[in-house]
This record gives structure tokens, C-alpha cells and sequence, in this order.
């Protein structure tokens, strides 16, 4: 393993101090980073190489990147320590095993982050108030990341139509009422998406349809 403590000069004449930490075939950045030094860094040997944010959280580093393979091996040994710091936090009395894990180690993106808080609600605004923003998927990679969340956490999966098709705004509701014709359509077009494997183009399209004739509601909220 080997670890570089670096900074730079901001705007206001401050220094912002970052690590990187080369372990494993995997790359780590700890603190903030100029985009200008991320391109830099990424873009040597990048060949074959992929940002992942899972990993990064996992590893409560800001940037992860590397080969898919050993982003895996990664994730194995940083799965046990990020579990057990959920397993420490104050709300995980109120979160069964399976939330416990999905919020340790689950893909996540703005989409699937805000069915989670959103039917969860009482954990992230324990003075009662709502979400006010809850973000939608866009695509069949933000679909898939909201599809893995309800198979893989059943207790979101029971709220999930109540809470996202009545209280998360138009377009949500649009979708939950076809989330159905949206799941049936993807896992005809590519039968392996929990694997990352396959294009959606339907699905795509079917989804673009659904936001476009919800969107006009939203707007007006």
C-alpha cells in the first residue's frame, strides 16, 4: 500500500490538504480534490479503469477508481467495516438487517438514495418534515440501482408504492403507477441487468415517456 499526502492553493489563498492511497490495484482520494488534479490523476493509466462511488463510500474516501476486478476485491475487504459502522450509528436501532447492509454496501445513486430516505423519512427528519426534493431515475442504470433496492431490502419494497406513488411528487407517481410495464420491459430487453450486461433502449424510451407527461405536474407543484 502506498500513501501520498498532498494540497493545493484554493481562490482564497487557503491550502486544502488531500491524500491518495494506491492499494490493492485500486486508487483512493481522501479530501477535496481541483477537478483539474482528478483528470490528471485518472487520466494517465486509466485504460480499463472505472470510478466507483459504492467503493468510495465503503472506504469513506471521496474518489475510488480502478479495474472492475479489483474494485471487487476492494469491496470484499472493505464490506465488513462499513457495516459495522452503520451497525454503530444512531439510527440503526430503527433499520433492519437488510438496510443495515444496503446502506453499508448497496448500490446507490440519487434515485435509489431517495426511496430509502423518503420512506424512511422519520430517520432523516425526525422533526417531522418531508423531503422536498425526491430524485427520480433517468435511465435503465438508475432504474436497475432503484430495482436492487427493493428486491434486496423488503421492508422499502412494502412502502414503497404507498410512500413514492402519493407523497414523492407527479413524476414519481407516474412511474410507480407503470413500474410494472418498466420491469416486465427491461428484464425483456436485457435479462442480465443485475449483472450490468445488456442494453435497455425500450426501456429507456418507455421511462423518457412516462417523466415527459409527468413533468408539466411537477413544475406546477
Amino acid at each position: 500500500m502506498m500513501s501520498m499526502d498532498l494540497g493545493f492553493h484554493s481562490g482564497e489563498g487557503q491550502m486544502t490538504e488531500y491524500t491518495i492511497r494506491e492499494e490493492n490495484g485500486c486508487t483512493f482520494v481522501f479530501g477535496s480534490l481541483p477537478i483539474t488534479a482528478l483528470v490528471k490523476l485518472t487520466g494517465g493509466d486509466a485504460k480499463n479503469k472505472v470510478m466507483d462511488a459504492d467503493l468510495a463510500r465503503m472506504a469513506e474516501a471521496n474518489f475510488a477508481w480502478g479495474k472492475p476486478e479489483d474494485l471487487e476485491r476492494a469491496k470484499d475487504q472493505y464490506r465488513g467495516p462499513a457495516v459495522a459502522r452503520i451497525k454503530s450509528s444512531p439510527i440503526a436501532a430503527s433499520l433492519d438487517d437488510s438496510a443495515i447492509q444496503w446502506l453499508a454496501t448497496g448500490e446507490q445513486g440519487l434515485s435509489s438514495s431517495a426511496i430509502f430516505w423518503t420512506v424512511n423519512a422519520h430517520l432523516k427528519f425526525p422533526d417531522g418534515k418531508d423531503p422536498k426534493h425526491a430524485a427520480y431515475p433517468h435511465d435503465p442504470s438508475d432504474l436497475g440501482r432503484c430495482r436492487k433496492l427493493l428486491e434486496q431490502v423488503p421492508s422499502v419494497w412494502e412502502r414503497f408504492a404507498p410512500v413514492m406513488g402519493t407523497l414523492a411528487g407527479p413524476v414519481w407517481a407516474a412511474l410507480v403507477e407503470n413500474w410494472g410495464d418498466l420491469c416486465a420491459t427491461m428484464d425483456r430487453e436485457a435479462p442480465d441487468w443485475r449483472d450490468g450486461k445488456g442494453t435497455a433502449t425500450e426501456t429507456y424510451r418507455l421511462m423518457q415517456e412516462i417523466i415527459a407527461g409527468a413533468q408539466p405536474y411537477e413544475q406546477g407543484r
